[in-house]
């Protein structure tokens, strides 16, 4: 089977979305052909490893504006039938246009990822653009999308509020763990072994709320003396620098370690004895699989959109600066606890595998081929809803 991906960007440095591309191309090539269409935006960033799974295709970009690259349309239109599916991701780019164009085919199924970007904290994001697409005729885009494909089930009722009428697939994000070196980030960070590690590995921006988190470790800080917290992502932002300023300030025993690279991050998360996220919201978190897969406990808001953790007994869901202060406190300190909570968080990673989340994309391709569309609801992966 050929299956088609198209994004506007292969850049490791755009954060989760662009991550979910890179999982479900190598994760689909391990059984299919998979190409891979982009812009040459940020082309310095790509994965090296994604060209050896997925044959990448790099389309010259017009501008900066909109990742607006004009051989991609042509393209599209001149080779869908070479693929079973057309898989377009980010609906408010050029890219998300040209997908729209390109569908309704009748020779294969064109699905729109919507990876969150109809949440409502998203959609306030560039607010006026968004309400300008849909005056625009954005519905009727989205509606021409042979589907949408969400990656979780909390994304179903904004999708639909934005006037979608065509079937809504529950396909959660698949981890792809690396092979890691544990002690790597010990030994570079100069720390003894019983030193707690807590990480915080995601993008700087208000939306992940990253300095209320800060504030948090600096409650945990003044009870928990063995503990230090460490930031790994791009903080070069202006948000990045106000969180990096409050740590400076507050004496927060805090290392920010930067953009790391694929192995970096799962050595980062072999010496971490847990994870904490505090994002105002999230579709499915590709930071929170990856650390569950890596058996890491995870305290997380509940915004995060992953319940399955509390459900599990993988980690703690938290609604507030105070509890996230406090659930952080509190593991460190219970060590069976947390071991119980690490194993909890590899099984329930088995949900995630790439078997898993593979085989569920491929049933979505033979669903949309297919002229009985179900209409039970259901959050199972795979299910039209």
């Amino acid at each position: 089977m050929r299956v088609l991906l198209v994004a506007p960007s292969l850049s490791l440095r755009m954060g989760g979305s662009i991550a979910s591309v890179y999982a479900l191309g190598k994760l689909l090539s391990k059984q299919h052909e998979v190409h891979l269409w982009t812009t040459d935006h940020d082309a310095a960033y790509i994965d090296p490893a994604i060209r050896e799974a997925c044959r990448v295709r790099l389309f010259r970009r017009l501008g900066g504006v909109g990742f607006m690259a004009p051989g991609m349309l042509p393209a599209l239109l001149s080779n869908t039938s070479e693929f079973a599916s057309i898989n377009v991701f980010h609906f408010w780019t050029a890219v998300g246009l040209f997908g729209g164009l390109v569908a309704p085919r009748e020779d294969c199924p064109v699905f729109v990822h919507s990876q969150g970007i109809f949440l409502p904290v998203a959609l306030s994001h560039h607010g006026a653009r968004k309400r300008a697409a849909q005056a625009l005729g954005g519905r009727r885009l989205l509606n021409r999308f042979s589907g949408v494909i969400a990656c979780n089930i909390s994304e179903i009722p904004g999708i639909r509020a934005w006037g979608c009428q065509k079937p809504i697939y529950v396909l959660p994000n698949a981890v792809l763990p690396l092979t890691a070196e544990r002690g790597v980030f010990r030994r570079q960070l100069e720390l003894p072994g019983d030193v707690r590690i807590v990480t915080f590995l995601n993008r700087f921006d208000p939306i992940k709320r990253t300095l209320e988190l800060a504030q948090a470790f600096r409650i945990v800080q003044d009870s928990t003396q063995n503990v230090i917290f460490v930031f790994a992502g791009d903080a070069g932002s202006d948000y990045g620098r106000e969180v990096q300023a409050y740590a400076a300030a507050s004496g927060l025993r805090a290392r920010f370690l930067g953009y790391l690279g694929p192995q970096e991050k799962w050595n980062l998360l072999a010496d971490s004895d847990m994870l904490c996220q505090f994002s105002l919201q999230e579709g499915h978190s590709n930071a929170l699989t990856e650390a569950i897969a890596a058996g890491v406990p995870v305290i997380a808001s509940r915004g995060c959109n992953f319940e399955e953790i509390g459900v599990e007994d993988a980690g703690l869901i938290v609604d507030s600066v105070e509890e996230m202060a406090h659930a952080t406190t509190r593991l460190p300190r219970d060590e069976p606890m947390r071991r119980g909570m690490a194993e909890n968080a590899k099984r329930l990673a088995q949900r995630f595998t790439p078997a898993a989340i593979g085989a569920a994309y491929v049933n979505i391709i033979e669903q949309a081929r297919s002229s009985r569309w179900p209409l039970a609801a259901s959050s199972s992966a795979g299910t039209v809803l």
